[in-house]
This record gives structure tokens, C-alpha cells and sequence, in this order.
């Protein structure tokens, strides 16, 4: 049996659930109340406002994806391209931390940041540590940005229902991308 969450890991665990169902607009902390069967104000002890909770909400995600990306990275044996293999693996979900709730969560979170301007600097900051890793990876860093590029454009295609690839050539196009991650074909011109 899990461990039972704190009453603030329980809060930002049934506003998630709100944000990735109804969308942030849907969020109050009337809703998170009848949900997680605490009291709005035991809601309002942990996160002052719906902005603090929407603040800690964005860490929560960013964090997630970043743990997720370190945990891959540590399972794998090679060093050139680790960072990059891990990057492109936990972005299309094969993280502990990642997958169709967290991609759910992350689109109502993209499009909420427009709404939350003051907290796009918590994502631009993840953005620099991954273009980063993504350029210090032992890879071509022209290369590693390019697939970095092309992963967050199918992400960001198919979490907002733009496009969605045929699953064939969605793999094809994961299994390229990842080859390139490859030290021996990452200088390749396939």
C-alpha cells in the first residue's frame, strides 16, 4: 500500500486532475474542496491564492519532466547522446514521470502560462538547462538542437490536437531521431 500523500501533495494531486480534465480556467479551490475532501481552508493554509497554487503547479510539471529525464539518462550506458536519447524517451512519455495525464496536464499548463505571464520564467529557465544538455551532450550541437526542435514540435502538435502522425511514421520518425542520438551516426548526413 502507497504512502498517503500530504494534504499539499493531495491538493496539487486533485488540481492536476482539474487542469488535465476541465482546464485551468476550471480550477477553484471550491472544486479542488469537494474533490479531495479537505476544507477550502486547508486549501488556503498551503497556497494563498489560486496564483500560488497555479506557481506550484508549473514547478510540480517542470520538475516532473526533469526527474523523469534524469532517471532515463542514468539507465544509460553510453555518454555521448545521453542526454538527448533521454530528453527525446521522456518527452514522448517513457518516463515514470511522463505520459498521457502528464501531456494532458501540460497542455492546459502551456496554454494557461499566457494567463500566468510572471511564470514563464520558471519554464524558460528549464528550457536553458535542457538546450543545455541538449548542446553539451557530446553530439553535433547544431544536430542534438535540431531533434530537440522536432521532438517538441510533435509534443506540442499532438498535446493540442493540431496534428497527429499516423503511429508508423510517428515511430519512424522517433527511432530517426533517436539514431542520430547515436555516436556513431550523429555525424551522418541520412
Amino acid at each position: 500500500m502507497g504512502k498517503k500523500p500530504s494534504s499539499r501533495g493531495l491538493i496539487l494531486a486533485t488540481a492536476e486532475e482539474i487542469v488535465a480534465n476541465e482546464g485551468v480556467a476550471s480550477l477553484t479551490f471550491d472544486k479542488i474542496a469537494a474533490a479531495s475532501g479537505l476544507s477550502k481552508g486547508g486549501i488556503l493554509y498551503h497556497f494563498g491564492s489560486k496564483n500560488d497554487l497555479v506557481r506550484a503547479m508549473i514547478e510540480q510539471f517542470v520538475s516532473r519532466f526533469e526527474t523523469g529525464l534524469s532517471d532515463l539518462a542514468a539507465e544509460d550506458d553510453v555518454e555521448v547522446g545521453r542526454y538527448s536519447r533521454a530528453y527525446l524517451r521522456a518527452t514522448f512519455g517513457e518516463a515514470a514521470t511522463t505520459g498521457e495525464s502528464y501531456d494532458r496536464l501540460g497542455a492546459s499548463i502551456t496554454a494557461a502560462l499566457s494567463s500566468f505571464p510572471d511564470y514563464l520564467q520558471i519554464v524558460r529557465d528549464q528550457n536553458n538547462r535542457c538546450q543545455d544538455g541538449v548542446e553539451n551532450d557530446g553530439l553535433d550541437p547544431v544536430l542534438a538542437t535540431i531533434m530537440r526542435l522536432a521532438v517538441e514540435g510533435m509534443w506540442l502538435a499532438e498535446v493540442f490536437q493540431v496534428m497527429k502522425l499516423d503511429p508508423k511514421m510517428k515511430r519512424a520518425v522517433i527511432d530517426q531521431l533517436m539514431d542520430w542520438t547515436q555516436p556513431d551516426t550523429s555525424n551522418s548526413k541520412s
